[in-house]
């Protein structure tokens, strides 16, 4: 690498399955090979990550891939700070309820209700009985306003017939937490990644019902987040990080491959945990959804096929979208303008030459629209991808954003009649 590279990059993660590329690009030496020694320190809270990059005690983070989006959109405390040219992984999240709450929904749907994927029906059965009975309404957690967690949970309660800020409360736990808070009944489910579902089933105090792969194929998780101005002044250690995490992600995206990566996750340095317990996460072998049901998800983290790894503006599109659905965000967004800032693919691309991976040739793509495997041919070379369905089928073209708003029966938007920048 050329001189006046930064060859010491700070890196922040959370305590999640998903920071298995990061830990990966490191452990197996990836990171060394570009001249970089990445010093990794974990976090217990998204907060913490985003203030830690903000402030500048870390250049680049594990990051929710809303907390950039919002940032672009000028929300939260840091507006307009940070941004992201590689996507970490699809899938990796699920929703898991309390026994009380599990039990309850079968006395109440009994064996009906529990074919996949599992609506939310019978959640809003118990709310309304909560309501007759004057009983204190369901308290559900998700890991931080502006996360996919929020979001697909929100979504999945929506299409269930759920309006989750009228029927429920929805609160912010950070996600090593969730298993705590859920066994001292202070919650009656979450929405968190992995291992947090599979140690509360574990541990005999919850039963998942729904994985984030059921309520959208495919959607985006974690991206590496980087404050805007750090990229533009380290633009060559940039791309050296995405060419090493590119190369971390195809390793761990390879089945054979998911043991050992499952034992570096499980190191002190990230998940500090026993490796069995990460493994399910990794290979998708066993998990439970439904009515207890045990199957075999393969894509429950999709950490490289179905360019899994480019950060797709559509996808930032659909996220403001939810913003803007669910009140964070003013009706009068400028969706475009907010995932032309958020995520910056041309970083990407150039790492993906570099080391012969395949990159898409645009930007945006109908977000939900196919039931079944297709082939992206707009790509350097065709890319094999993975559905892309949303629980409710409902799909948000680019070009049609307004309609997509108009179209959602329950929300939290103060106007009978969109109108929504493209």
């Amino acid at each position: 690498m050329a001189d006046g590279v930064q060859r010491r990059v700070r890196v922040g993660i959370g305590r999640l399955t998903d920071s298995v590329v990061i830990a990966a690009a490191r452990e197996r030496g990836e990171f060394a090979r570009e001249g970089i020694d990445v010093a990794v320190s974990r976090h217990e809270s998204w907060a913490a990550i985003r203030d830690q990059l903000a402030y500048g005690e870390i250049d680049g983070a594990h990051m929710l891939s809303p907390m950039v989006v919002a940032s672009a959109a000028g929300l939260g405390p840091f507006p307009g700070r940070f941004t992201t040219s590689f996507c970490n992984n699809l899938n990796g999240n699920a929703i898991t309820v309390s026994n009380e709450l599990y039990c309850e929904m079968r006395e109440i749907g009994g064996s009906e209700g529990w074919s996949r994927p599992v609506s939310a029906r019978l959640v809003s059965e118990v709310c309304a009985r909560r309501m007759d009975r004057g009983q204190r309404p369901l308290t559900f957690a998700v890991v931080y306003p502006f996360s996919m967690h929020n979001y697909q949970l929100r979504y999945w309660l929506a299409a269930g017939g759920v309006h989750p800020d009228r029927a429920l409360e929805i609160i912010v736990v950070p996600p090593s937490r969730m298993v705590e808070v859920m066994s001292r009944g202070e919650v009656d489910g979450f929405c968190v990644g992995d291992p947090w579902n599979a140690e509360a089933v574990r541990e005999g105090i919850g039963h998942t019902l729904i994985t984030s792969a059921e309520v959208w194929s495919n959607g985006p998780e974690k991206v590496f987040g980087v404050r805007r101005d750090w990229a533009e002044a380290n633009r060559e250690t940039h791309e050296a990080l995405i060419r090493a995490m590119l190369r971390a992600a195809r390793w761990v995206d390879h089945p054979g491959n998911r043991a050992e990566a499952a034992e570096i996750a499980a190191l002190p340095d990230y998940l500090d945990m026993p490796a069995e317990r990460i493994l399910s996460s990794l290979t998708g072998a066993g998990r439970q959804s439904g009515a207890g049901e045990r199957v075999d998800m393969p894509d429950f983290n999709v950490f490289h096929r179905y360019a899994a790894n480019f950060p797709w503006r559509s996808h930032a599109m659909w996220i403001a979208a939810q913003m803007v659905r669910w009140g964070q965000a003013p009706m009068g967004l400028d969706l475009r303008a907010v995932a032309l800032e958020a995520f910056d693919p041309s970083p990407f691309r150039e790492a993906a030459r570099a080391e012969g991976v395949a990159s898409p040739e645009i930007d945006f793509k109908v977000e939900g629209a196919r039931d079944t495997a297709w082939v992206l041919d707009e790509a350097t070379s065709p890319i094999a991808m993975g559905r892309d369905m949303l629980i409710d089928g409902v799909a948000l073209d680019p070009d049609e954003t307004a309609d997509y708003l108009d179209s959602q029966s329950i929300h939290a938007m103060r106007a009978e009649r969109l109108r929504v920048a493209v």
